[in-house]
């Protein structure tokens, strides 16, 4: 009977991984490639050991047509150790390993192909081959992804385990199990290139037979996949780690075409918002694995070469399709071996390998103790300070196989990179990518003397966007990087030997002055390297700092064969890092660098690993720029529309106290910062967990009290339930403090859609405290004081928040109007009022592209002479259609006769009734003041109170037909130089259809119910020329701007006519210019079609909720493994409000009327066809038939 299938779940708190029995439905849906159904079949699980699971195929390989081929490789980190007795002695071990490629032989009859029809197995096992208890791991490849299965003896059975495949590299098992060696989801190779250290190979000069033990030799000789019936030991081994390599880099390149396809592609093309972004910008910043390399001897004498890839990243700069070198570089200088031997012993260069020692012992020939970073090592759950190492050296003043051992960019970030730059063509030589070429190049230039563990590049990750969003022609990651760059302490303050500061540098030199720079390092190796004088001096310079990258990378997991690289014994342990120069002069890297790389290998080396990691770590340096929610969906707290009229915290042991609140509906309402307009407390000195912090989690003193425990207690249950995070548990908080802080800073947690939820400003200074205080549990804990979350620096944006007249106390409406009497002179002649509403009447934009976004202009430029957000009348609020309701008709506050001014309580008129017309004439002539229609302000009263309610149905269904499109405009819409598709001057509160010809886009459709509104409250409101010098309209405007808002949030891939000038706004609609003559000077379309929080301002969400709302997802960091939180990514429920309680449909883009047939029949149902040129080749119909073109 098989033994029973398991998987494991790899744990981040400490605790052993756990396995657990697959039933049928893990089977089902997991072991789903050639290899997990093969172990399902029979006996086949029983197989527990490298040569009877070889056999299996190796049988099935021979014959005229062999379902499968079989390809034998040989790997021993230790087979240069050939001198002496060290091969034979009972404590060495050359670690040797067997691979072998197993693949299908079907159409295409190669390993690692992109069919789904054929499978490619790599399989890996130790020397002794039928030793059931020697490890034996297979990585699984099915044309679409890698799983990974390891035999096991779990309940003294051997059996096997199931650890996941190539996608959890970037989720839940990030950097833990096979991913902290397959970091990118791939099957690898370290020594992936020429001269292949440590690899049999028929050519080499290293006689790996010398290493093999009896046991070895009796085994090797007896397996058939290893040595030729007859023939010498290994003779079978007749293809070389050439052969190896080119399997791997094509696993390599057919994976990652699999990870760009399900990030950033769906069936339709490019997806607005991209899946693992910060994990793809990784290849960029940071080094996510490496590649080991080394010297090849030159043909025509015993001299070598340094290989290149120590002084630049040539794996990434050798694509075709990246243009930053102008010609491969090339080094003229050679080294001879004596040169090369000089520099090894003057570093006490030696491969070494650990041992296990007994204390009443003495220390055997060779012995060496160096720190637990020495190594690497899966979980690292001791401090690695406080333990040491032993190791015995093999080699004496040598590096093992060849010379110059080094540790070089690897080939899975190379692909990374050219792959995120390489999204899509766009014409010869032009591709879109994730940052512009100009950006990149500025970012490969930035430390370009360091390929690898860049400290340089690696801090600039903290300003990598979480999330990018596609506008139709590039997505905006490039902008918002640039952005958060500018923004950091360091660019502001001009500190020059910042990373932030020599980046912002960069963007301004051309491509040549690039290459010239380049080509300049270049010269000064050669002469460095080839000077008479300084040769030597070069050679120990480049071999030290060859040997700090390698300590750099030892304490990694990936680092887990002693014997791989060399040490230098005469370089202390404690020496700090090393760096190249622009000279190509070595120097010790600043501490800066020093902690970063610190931290993050120390990260990754521990129980909780992430790939990238938050903001750096320093006191004094800047923050992490985090995401804000989607402006549609935050709230801002407002004094008057608390729904609490006090406010509590523990500020003392004696109890609680409220606290008074002013307005906050001013221009810079931090929306982080909250705090301050909540409590003016201040928060606990020395916070304990069980009297400061725990109360943070489950009794937040900011929430209503009604719902505070509900809330408290739905936010630790589902924590737990995505990330396994304990937000009551003290451990469980301790151990991810800074994660946790960041994302409540950040407001990605907890994920809301209000606002009032998000932690205060003290709360979060209290939790900081408490953290870099030691963590004390209570009172009687010992406060041991240091700095884990620094303190932020760079001030929070602030925004200006429209929001709901209705939720408006008479206190908080009365600023607003008094800034409409006292700044725009409402009643007045010759005032700013009566030219705006001119503005309007002159300039106004309709029947076009750019009409909602002209007036989104014409509100930021109002908003910005009164300094105060317009309050807005929400007309698609669900209970409008109610005719009692003090939402239906117009609010009342625009029929007002007097308010209270907040400057003297002096009692006087209301501006929003008492605003005077065009010239101070009404549409009805005998009103100096604009007119509504009468039925407004006597409401229930007038007979056609009801049928005039009614018509809000039918907005409301306008409204959501608008919405439920998938595009903003279109061919018919967009812009043709201005040139409108309708010419209506007066409007009517039902228009009829026939007047809108363009009903198959959003803003085709929103015209009608928008201009159905301005005929409802007219007269004045109905006439195009006296429209605007009603007060009504801004408020009225400013819903119709939500909603189209709303809208383009829910549809970032939509596209514009960007460069069309919204004239007379510049400077982003804040200010005007009537007759400047450079178009190009004007506010653009582009310009006012980006997410308002980058024109400043938000919306608060309506007090009735809105008529329909289309799905649009909260924000909140993205679940990808490690130390980061796993955050649910809610979605806005899609509903119509009305009776039937139906959620209106999603509608494709097809006309709103009945469908429209050709002459022959066929629908003009309009669709968009895909760029068929992406993923650099050519996307097939079949989603499974994507080949590796173009690379």
């Amino acid at each position: 009977m098989a033994p029973d299938l398991y998987y494991r779940n790899f744990t981040r708190n400490g605790t052993d991984d756990e396995d657990h029995l697959a039933d049928e439905d893990f089977l089902a849906a997991n072991f789903v490639d050639h290899f997990g159904k093969w172990l399902q079949i029979g006996n086949n699980a029983s197989v527990d050991n490298f040569n009877d699971l070889i056999n299996v195929f190796w049988n099935q390989s021979k014959g005229k047509k062999p379902p499968v081929e079989v390809h034998m490789f040989m790997v021993a980190d230790g087979s240069a150790a050939t001198v002496g007795e060290v091969p034979k002695a009972d404590w060495f071990d050359p670690h040797i390993r067997l691979v072998a490629i197993v693949h299908s032989t079907g159409d295409e009859n190669n390993a690692f192909n992109l069919s789904t029809e054929e499978w490619t197995l790599c399989i890996v096992g130790s020397a002794f081959l039928s030793d059931s208890n020697a490890f034996l791991q297979v990585a699984a490849w099915d044309g679409l992804t890698f799983r990974y299965y390891q035999r096991d003896k779990i309940n003294n059975t051997n059996t096997w385990n199931y650890f996941g495949n190539s996608m959890d590299a970037f989720g839940k098992n990030e950097y833990l199990g096979p991913f902290n060696g397959h970091v990118n989801g791939a099957c690898v190779m370290k020594e992936i290139h020429e001269p292949w250290l440590h690899w049999f190979n028929n050519n080499s000069t290293i006689n790996f037979t010398d290493c093999f033990t009896d046991e070895n030799n009796k085994e090797f000789m007896a397996a058939p996949y290893l040595t030729q019936p007859g023939g010498s030991i290994l003779s079978q081994l007749t293809e070389g780690p050439d052969v190896l390599e080119q399997m791997i880099t094509d696993g390599i390149s057919a994976w990652f075409l699999r990870r760009v396809k399900n990030d950033f592609f769906s069936a339709s093309g490019l997806l607005p918002s991209p899946k693992n972004v910060p994990r793809w910008a990784a290849h960029l910043f940071l080094t996510t694995t490496i590649n080991m390399a080394a010297a090849k001897m030159n043909s025509n004498d015993e001299s070598f070469s340094i290989p290149l890839d120590h002084f630049y990243d040539n794996e990434s700069l050798s694509s075709s399709l990246i243009n930053l070198l102008s010609e491969a570089p090339r080094l003229n200088v050679s080294v001879t071996e004596e040169e090369y031997q000089t520099a090894v012993k003057t570093l006490g260069l030696c491969v070494m390998q650990r041992i296990d020692v007994v204390e009443s012992e003495p220390k055997p020939p060779g012995y060496v103790e160096l720190p637990l970073t020495a190594m690497g090592g899966d979980k690292r759950f001791d401090n690695p300070d406080d333990k040491v190492l032993a190791f015995r050296t093999i080699l004496q003043d040598n590096e093992g196989q060849a010379q110059f051992n080094i540790l070089q960019a690897s080939y899975e970030d190379a692909q990374g990179v050219v792959k995120m730059q390489t999204l899509k063509k766009l014409g010869p030589n032009k591709w879109l990518g994730l940052f512009s070429t100009n950006t990149f190049n500025a970012l490969m230039m930035l430390d370009f003397w360091n390929p690898i563990y860049s400290w340089r590049r690696g801090v600039m990750m903290q300003y990598v966007p979480q999330n990018t969003t596609w506008n139709g022609k590039t997505y905006d990651l490039d902008v918002q990087f640039i952005d958060n760059v500018n923004n950091s302490s360091y660019v502001k303050a001009q500190i020059v030997d910042s990373p932030e500061y020599q980046f912002i540098q960069l963007l301004k030199l051309d491509l040549n002055t690039h290459q010239q720079n380049i080509a300049n390092y270049f010269k000064a190796i050669e002469g460095y390297l080839g000077g008479k004088e300084t040769k030597a001096e070069a050679l120990v310079s480049y071999l030290s700092l060859a040997e700090s990258r390698r300590r750099i990378y030892r304490p990694l997991p990936l680092d887990e064969f002693d014997t791989s690289m060399p040490y230098a014994l005469n370089i202390p342990y404690d020496s700090p890092f090393l760096e190249m120069t622009a000279d190509a002069k070595i120097q010790p890297m600043p501490a800066r660098g020093q902690d970063f790389l610190l931290e993050w290998t120390r990260n990754l080396a521990g129980v909780d690993p992430e790939v990238v990691q938050g903001p750096s770590p320093e006191p004094n340096g800047p923050l992490s720029i985090a995401a804000l929610p989607r402006p549609s969906l935050l709230v801002l707290p407002c004094q008057g529309a608390l729904r609490s009229s006090t406010t509590a915290r523990r500020s003392t042991k004696a109890g609680r106290r409220s606290t008074k609140r002013g307005c906050p509906f001013i221009k810079n309402v931090q929306v982080s910062n909250v705090s301050s307009l909540i409590s003016s407390a201040k928060s606990s000195t020395n916070p304990t967990w069980e009297y400061d912090v725990l109360p943070l989690f489950t009794k937040p003193y900011w929430i209503a009290e009604d719902k505070r425990d509900e809330k408290s207690a739905h936010w630790i249950e589902e924590m737990l339930a995505y990330s396994g995070l304990k937000l009551d548990d003290y451990d469980s908080v301790k151990s991810r403090v800074e994660s946790i802080y960041r994302h409540l800073r950040s407001t990605t947690m907890p994920i809301t859609s209000d606002p009032h939820d998000y932690w205060p400003e003290e709360a979060l200074e209290t939790l900081r405290a408490w953290a870099n205080g030691g963590f004390p549990l209570n009172s009687s804990s010992v406060i041991s004081p240091k700095m884990i979350i620094p303190k932020p620096l760079d001030p929070l944006p602030s925004y200006r928040v429209r929001r709901d007249i209705m939720s408006l106390t008479p206190e908080e409406l009365s600023v607003y109007q008094s800034r409409l009497e006292d700044v725009l002179r409402v009643g007045e002649l010759g005032s700013k009022w009566q030219e705006l509403g001119r503005l309007h009447a002159d300039w106004c934009l309709h029947y076009q592209e750019a009409t909602f976004l002209w007036h989104r202009a014409f509100l930021t430029y109002v908003e910005e002479l009164i300094d105060f957000p317009i309050p807005y009348w929400n007309g698609y609020a669900v209970d409008s259609t109610k005719y009692d309701s003090p939402h239906a008709g117009v609010p009342s506050v625009f029929f007002d006769d007097h308010y209270i001014s907040p400057k003297d309580q002096s009692t006087r008129c209301n501006p929003l009734k008492y605003a005077l017309s065009l010239n101070g004439k009404s549409k009805s002539p005998e009103n100096r003041y604009v007119t509504r229609n009468s039925f407004l302000f006597e409401r229930e009263k007038s007979p056609e109170w009801t049928k005039k309610i009614d018509l809000f149905k039918t907005y409301h269904k306008q409204i959501t037909d608008a919405l439920s499109q998938s595009s903003y405009t279109s061919s018919h819409t967009s812009e043709h130089f201005g040139v409108p598709w309708a010419n209506i001057q007066n409007f009517k509160d039902d228009n009829p259809d026939s007047w809108y010809p363009y009903r198959m886009d959003f803003d085709g459709l929103f015209e009608q119910v928008h201009d159905n509104f301005h005929g409802f409250v007219g007269p004045d409101m109905a006439d195009n020329t006296y429209t605007a010098f009603d007060p009504i309209f801004l408020s009225y405007h400013a819903n119709m701007d939500r909603l189209a808002g709303i809208f383009m949030e829910a549809h970032p891939n939509s596209q514009f006519t960007s460069n069309f000038p919204l004239q007379p706004f510049i400077d982003n609609g804040t200010k005007v210019s009537y007759d400047d003559p450079r178009r190009w000077k004007y506010t653009t379309i582009g310009d006012m079609a980006k997410n308002t929080r980058a024109l400043g301002y938000m919306y608060e969400p309506p007090v009735s909720p809105d008529a329909f709302t289309p799905p649009v997802a909260l924000s909140g960091a993205n679940a990808s493994g490690g130390r980061a939180i796993s955050l649910p990514v809610e979605q806005a429920k899609a509903t119509d409000g009305w009776e039937s309680g139906t959620a209106a449909p999603t509608k494709k883009k097809v006309p709103y009327v009945s469908a429209i047939q050709t002459s022959s029949g066929r629908s003009l149902e309009l669709g968009w066809v895909p760029d068929q040129e992406t993923l650099g080749g050519r996307a097939h119909a079949d989603a499974d038939s994507l080949k590796l073109q173009g690379y």
